[in-house]
């Protein structure tokens, strides 16, 4: 039996298929290169977190950003990053007036699993970079201990 739709509708469609693949690839392949249009304008900071014995390291990649855009906050045991990016560029060349504008907001949103006592979390922001420092509970923060590992052949 024929159906009554055309092709592009089902999800079987090669065309399709062809055209999210390459939309996707190009996004990707975009977003990886460190000084395309693209990344002056990702307003998605990339976030690292490592824990160490006593406390938890997390810093986020907030370049050219100032004091006013940037809110930091706890809540039950997520602590949250907000902010707002702005990027503005201006060139008056002999010729020609360029004015570029871009302004986004962001919200990550890290799940830390314990309830933080908030008056010793620290938090700095220097070369683009925001580090915040989160304290372990004391029930936490007990010495790891080795285990060897028997190999049998």
């Amino acid at each position: 039996m024929k159906s009554f739709f055309p092709s592009i509708f089902h999800r079987d469609d090669p065309r399709s298929a062809m055209d999210n693949i390459f939309n996707d690839f190009s996004r990707e392949w975009l977003s990886s290169w460190p000084n395309s249009r693209l990344d002056k304008h990702h307003v998605i900071p990339a976030i690292d977190v490592k824990e160490y014995g006593e406390y938890f390291e997390i810093k986020a990649e907030l370049p050219d950003m100032n004091e006013k855009d940037i809110d930091v906050d706890i809540q039950g045991t997520y602590l949250s990053i907000r902010g707002e990016k702005k990027y503005e560029q201006e060139s008056d060349e002999k010729g020609y007036h360029l004015r570029e504008r871009s302004f986004g907001t962001f919200h990550r949103q890290i799940p830390l699993g314990f309830n933080v006592d908030v008056e010793l979390v620290t938090a700095k922001y220097a070369k683009g970079v925001l580090s915040i420092h989160v304290p372990k509970p004391v029930e936490m923060q007990h010495d790891v201990k080795k285990i060897k590992v028997n190999f049998e052949e």
